[in-house]
């Protein structure tokens, strides 16, 4: 039992006395008090949770990576390379679980990723590699910024090709120019709308886009089953994961993209020749900046920096590591790193473009 005297809060009847005429201490209960009150003390310090240390955070967890696309391309390629071999990397061993994403161009996982997902390190991101380019030409569809993820690494840059498949009767450039091309598209958002129409309106070619696709996987299939005649997609993928439609003539690489032409490609345009002046040039150009930003790793903002500093560390250990290496060239996936401060770089550059160009490119679009 407690009662209020002397005092706005309750005490324990026998810590305290208040005699009527006096509020003078007496040693006798005092005592007692100060001891109870210096247990409490000691007691709410031992209950204070100490905070999880960076190395201790990955233990026994499981880390999601989300991918902004399907499984069958060369984005669901890279993320299982990662969630096979990062974990060896980070302390504590964590299991990685691959989660896909498909939507709009990649833009629904980055939306996702930079308004809802846990900002803890939990999670970690394969984002498109046009995140950036997406943010500068549909800012309305983009509720992110591409600047404030965390990059830690590339594992390859990408490039890409109007691959048609052969029933269709497009063989060269020139073909595309007289006859229509049924593209598929995962979006709007997404590099191969945009090059589509940037080809359509200045280079001549005839294309009726289908979108809505949510991969490449998809996207072959559609090829096959004749729902659609090409896609603008990966040149890795398809020397890698349709190697057989190459072999066998059944796709036709029509045109490429990238600022040249590959060398394994010498015969190939390069979209860039398409421009047929300067700013027509800048345009295309603009829409190969995602290139260097590639397939590799981020984390959503705001994951606390020890945290962040080990994912990078992680990264880039995986990158030289040779069972990895070994690995992706088994795959017949491409290999040539760079670092998160480059990536960084490129997404920067990217969004620096004078927004009186993407205006332009923007009403090419339709947007």
């Amino acid at each position: 039992m407690a009662r209020a005297c002397c005092a706005s809060m309750p005490v324990p009847y026998h810590l305290v006395r208040c005699p009527k005429d006096s509020h003078r201490e007496d040693p006798m209960f005092a005592r007692p008090l100060v001891a109870a009150l210096g247990a409490v003390a000691v007691l709410g310090v031992v209950a204070t949770p100490s905070p999880v240390r960076a190395d201790d955070f990955y233990a026994d967890r499981t880390v999601t990576l989300l991918v902004g696309f399907g499984a069958g391309g060369m984005y669901g390629v890279y993320a299982r390379l990662m969630a096979r071999h990062l974990p060896n990397h980070i302390p504590g061993n964590p299991t990685v679980a691959v989660q896909h994403m498909p939507g709009q161009g990649g833009a629904k996982m980055a939306n996702y990723a930079y308004n809802a997902a846990p900002k803890d390190g939990s999670y970690l991101l394969e984002l498109s590699k046009d995140v950036a380019v997406s943010q500068k030409l549909r800012p309305d569809a983009s509720k992110y910024k591409a600047d404030e993820f965390s990059y830690f690494g590339r594992i390859y840059p990408y490039s890409a090709v109007l691959m048609v498949w052969h029933t269709a009767g497009i063989n060269t450039l020139a073909d595309a120019r007289k006859k229509e091309v049924i593209l598929a598209s995962s979006g709007k958002s997404s590099h191969a709308y945009m090059e589509a129409k940037l080809m359509e309106k200045f280079g001549g070619v005839k294309f009726r886009i289908v979108l809505g696709y949510r991969g490449a996987g998809d996207m072959y299939k559609a090829m096959e089953a004749g729902e659609v005649h090409a896609r603008i997609g990966a040149w890795i993928s398809l020397k890698s994961v349709k190697k057989d439609w190459l072999d066998s003539g059944q796709a036709k690489v029509v045109v490429q993209t990238g600022l040249k032409r590959a060398p394994d490609l010498p015969d190939t345009p390069a979209i860039l020749e398409l421009g047929r002046n300067d700013e027509e040039r800048r345009m295309f150009e603009f829409m190969e900046l995602g290139g260097p930003v590639g397939w590799g790793l981020s984390a959503p903002p705001g994951v606390p920096s020890d945290r962040k500093a080990i994912l990078e560390k992680a990264m880039a250990a995986m990158l030289k590591d040779k069972a990895f290496i070994d690995e992706v060239k088994k795959r017949g996936a491409g290999y040539q790193p760079t670092s998160g401060a480059e990536v960084t770089a490129a997404v920067e550059k990217t969004l620096a473009v004078p927004d009186s160009l993407i205006a332009k490119m923007r009403e090419v679009a339709g947007f």
